[in-house]
């Protein structure tokens, strides 16, 4: 082969590969704008959702944080007043067992009190029966 006849051939090698570039360039472009068309809308639906829910999530999160936080607050109160309150209760019981074993005494022994006067006012009701 010539100089020439070899240069033509590389020029023709040169141009279908120029061409095959060529139609794999509109091949991706085609492609890329197909796949933009059919997913870009998806796409940016899902980010929207994504987006606002994201946000609703993360202020949920800040709100967690918040109560976790009046939660470690407020658990030494609440245990502090549930002591308080049991002891109240246990004292209030104690005073009122305390106070209804004096008044039973009590109603005891002026029931005995009475009792005797009875007997002996019924001793002396039966002497007057007798006579």
């Amino acid at each position: 082969m010539s100089d020439k006849e070899l240069r033509d051939q590389i020029n023709k090698i040169a141009v279908q590969i120029e061409k095959i570039e060529q139609t794999a360039k509109q091949k991706e472009s085609y492609i890329l704008n197909k796949l933009n068309e059919q997913f870009v809308p998806k796409i940016s639906e899902v980010e929207g959702k994504l987006r606002s829910h994201q946000s609703i999530l993360n202020e949920l999160n800040r709100q967690i944080d918040d109560l976790t936080s009046k939660k470690k607050d407020l658990l030494p109160i609440v245990k502090n007043l549930e002591n308080e309150y049991n002891n109240l209760n246990k004292e209030k019981d104690k005073c009122l067992n305390s106070n209804l074993k004096a008044i039973e005494k009590e109603k005891k022994t002026k029931t005995k009190d009475i009792d005797k006067q009875i007997k002996l006012l019924e001793k002396e009701l039966k002497t007057i029966e007798t006579k």
